[in-house]
C-alpha cells in the first residue's frame, strides 16, 4: 500500500504595517526600494526588522483575524505569514482560498484604517514554498525597481521568480553581508549557494547560511506561532491625552475590534466588560486623583456585535466626570457565555426592501417593548420541566422572564422510556377529553381500536391529591380520527401496607378513558 503524498508547503505573506497604520509614526515612510549599487539596508527591512520582537499585545491582536482561516500563523520581521497547505482542501482549493484570504485581509485593513485615510503600505501579498520565500516575494512587490520584480517573463507569459533569482536584499541574513557578497560577485541567492560553503561560512558566519538553508526548505524554520490568549485583556497606550468621552470612545475602538475577533475565534459572547483608564495627572486643583478609573458594563444577553456595546459605552462614558486627561485604556472581559447564533425569522429582514425605513428591533428588545405595552403574558414561551406526566413536561411562561439567564435545574430532565418516547404525539389537547364507552371499548366518533400499549404511568404522588396520575397509555385508531393518544385512568385506592396507595388495573367502575393527544 502506497502512502498518500503530503501536500507541498505553501506560505502567504502580507505587510504587517497595513494592519497597524496607527503605529506608523505620523508621516508616511519612504516607499521601499531595492538597493542596486549601494549596500545600504532597504527601508522595508531597517524600519521593521525587529517587528516580531517589539510587538505589543494590542499590535498582535490586529493579526488574530488570520487564525480564523489557518492555525499556522506567525509574524516574521515586517510580515504576517500563514501556512495554508493543511487547510486548502477545507476552503475548496488554493484559488478559492487565495480569493477568500484577499477579501479577509482587505477587510482587516479597512478596520484598522481611520475613515477617509489611505493605508501607508499597499495591500500586496507574497507566496512561496517557505516563509522566507514568501517574505522575499512580498518585499519584491513592495520595493522592486530597476527591473527587479516578483515575476519573470517567459514565452508562455510570466511566472514567479525562483528562489535562486531573489536579490540579496530580500533576505535579511544575506543583506547584512551584502558588501562582502557583492565583492565576491554575488547579487542573488543562487550566487551565494554556488560558493564553497566552508570558506563562505568563515566570511559571513554559519547563522546566515542556516537562514539560507531554511529559505530553501533544507532545514526546518522555527517560528513563534500566533495564539489567542485564554482570557481577554488588552491595554492601549494612546500616545495623546483624551479629554472627553467621545475621545475616549474613539480611542477604545482598537480594543473593541480586538475583543470582537477574540469572541468570534473562541465562540464566546459578552456578558460583562470592564473598561479602565489611566489619568495623565495625579493632582488637580490640589486634590489627589486615583491612578485608574473604571466602569463595568453588563448585557442582558450574550453579544458579539460591537454596535450594542458601543452604545452602552457611549451612555456610560457620557455620565463620567473627566477631571483629568486620559493617556491609557485597558479593556478586560469579566464574564462570557458560549455564543449561540440568532434563530432565523420568518419576518422580512432589515434592508430587504429598498426605500423602506428600518424600524426593526432585535427579538429581546421587541419582547421587552410588547410586554411593557400589553402586559407580561402577551408573549409567552415554553419551558421544559422534569416530569413524566405529558401535561406537566412543559410550562408556558412570560417570554420576558424566559429571556433571563436561567439557573441549572436541581435535577436533570426526565423522559419516558426510549420505545414509548418515540410514540409520544406531537400535539396535546389543552385539556384531556373524556371518552364514552361502547360496551367495553372507548369511543371517539366511533369505537377505537387499541394499536399499542399499555404504557403504565404512576406519577405525581409527591404533589397535591389532584396531581396524582395513575394511568395506562395506548395508541388507538379509527377511520374518523386516525391515530390518537389515549389513556385509561385507574382508580387509586389506599390500602394497608401499600404506602401511598394501590391502583386497580381492571376496567371496573372507577376506570375512565381520556383522549390527550393526536398525531398528524
Amino acid at each position: 500500500m502506497t502512502a498518500a503524498a503530503l501536500p507541498s508547503p505553501h506560505w502567504i505573506a502580507w505587510p504587517l504595517a497595513a494592519l497597524r497604520p496607527d503605529k506608523a509614526g505620523g508621516a508616511a515612510p519612504s516607499p521601499p526600494r531595492s538597493p542596486t549599487a549601494s549596500p545600504a539596508i532597504s527601508p522595508v527591512i531597517s524600519a521593521q526588522a525587529s517587528t516580531q520582537n517589539s510587538m505589543q499585545p494590542l499590535q498582535a491582536s490586529a493579526c488574530w483575524w488570520a487564525l480564523q482561516h489557518s492555525p499556522r500563523v506567525a509574524v516574521l520581521e515586517e510580515a504576517l505569514l500563514m501556512e495554508t497547505s493543511s487547510v486548502q482542501r477545507l476552503w475548496g482549493g488554493r484559488e478559492p482560498m487565495r480569493h477568500r484570504l484577499a477579501q479577509a485581509f482587505q477587510h482587516a485593513v479597512s478596520q484598522a484604517t481611520e475613515p477617509g485615510a489611505v493605508p501607508l503600505v499597499p495591500s500586496a501579498s507574497g507566496e512561496g514554498s517557505t516563509a522566507w520565500q514568501a517574505l522575499a516575494q512580498l518585499r519584491l512587490k513592495l520595493g522592486g525597481e530597476n527591473g527587479t520584480t516578483a515575476e519573470r517573463s517567459t514565452g508562455r507569459g510570466t511566472r514567479p521568480l525562483d528562489a535562486d533569482d531573489f536579490p540579496l536584499w530580500t533576505l535579511t541574513a544575506l543583506q547584512q553581508h551584502s558588501a562582502v557578497l557583492q565583492r565576491l560577485g554575488c547579487t542573488r541567492w543562487g550566487h551565494v549557494r554556488a560558493l564553497p560553503r566552508a570558506g563562505l561560512s568563515r566570511r559571513i558566519g554559519a547563522k546566515a547560511l542556516r537562514v539560507l538553508d531554511e529559505a530553501y526548505g533544507l532545514l526546518p524554520q522555527p517560528l513563534n506561532w500566533l495564539q489567542l490568549p485564554e482570557q481577554f485583556g488588552l491595554r492601549h497606550d494612546l500616545g495623546y491625552p483624551a479629554h472627553h468621552a467621545d475621545a475616549v470612545l474613539q480611542a477604545a475602538q482598537p480594543l473593541l475590534r480586538a475583543l470582537q475577533t477574540w469572541l468570534q475565534a473562541r465562540h464566546r459572547a459578552v456578558l460583562a466588560l470592564q473598561l479602565r483608564w489611566h489619568h495623565d495627572l495625579r493632582r488637580v486643583d490640589g486634590q489627589e486623583l486615583p491612578l485608574w478609573g473604571e466602569l463595568c458594563i453588563r448585557t442582558a444577553q450574550g453579544a458579539q456585535a460591537m454596535a450594542h456595546l458601543q452604545r452602552l459605552l457611549r451612555e456610560h462614558l457620557a455620565q463620567q466626570r473627566w477631571r483629568a486627561p486620559v493617556d491609557m485604556l485597558e479593556l478586560n472581559l469579566l464574564e462570557s457565555v458560549a455564543w449561540a447564533p440568532d434563530m432565523l425569522s420568518c419576518l422580512p429582514q432589515p434592508g430587504e426592501k429598498e426605500g423602506c425605513q428600518d424600524n426593526s428591533l432585535p427579538w429581546h428588545e421587541w419582547v421587552e417593548r410588547i410586554s411593557a405595552r400589553w402586559g407580561g403574558d402577551a408573549v409567552r414561551m415554553v419551558r421544559p420541566c422534569s416530569d413524566h406526566r405529558p401535561e406537566a413536561m412543559q410550562q408556558w411562561q412570560s417570554a420576558s422572564s424566559g429571556l433571563q439567564p436561567q439557573k441549572p435545574a436541581s435535577r436533570p430532565l426526565v423522559a419516558m422510556s426510549t420505545c414509548w418516547q418515540s410514540l409520544c404525539p406531537p400535539w396535546l389537547l389543552a385539556e384531556p377529553q373524556a371518552l364514552p364507552l361502547q360496551g367495553s371499548r372507548p369511543s371517539w366518533h366511533g369505537p377505537l381500536q387499541l394499536r399499542a400499549g399499555p404504557y403504565r404511568l404512576e406519577s405525581g404522588w409527591w404533589g397535591e391529591a389532584d396531581a396524582l396520575a395513575v394511568r395506562d397509555y395506548f395508541v388507538a385508531f379509527n377511520e374518523v380520527v386516525g391515530h390518537v393518544w389515549i389513556y385509561r385512568q385507574r382508580a387509586a385506592e389506599p390500602g394497608p401496607g401499600s404506602g401511598w396507595g394501590s391502583a386497580s388495573a381492571g376496567a371496573g367502575a372507577g376506570t375512565q378513558w381520556f383522549a390527550q393527544g393526536i398525531y398528524g
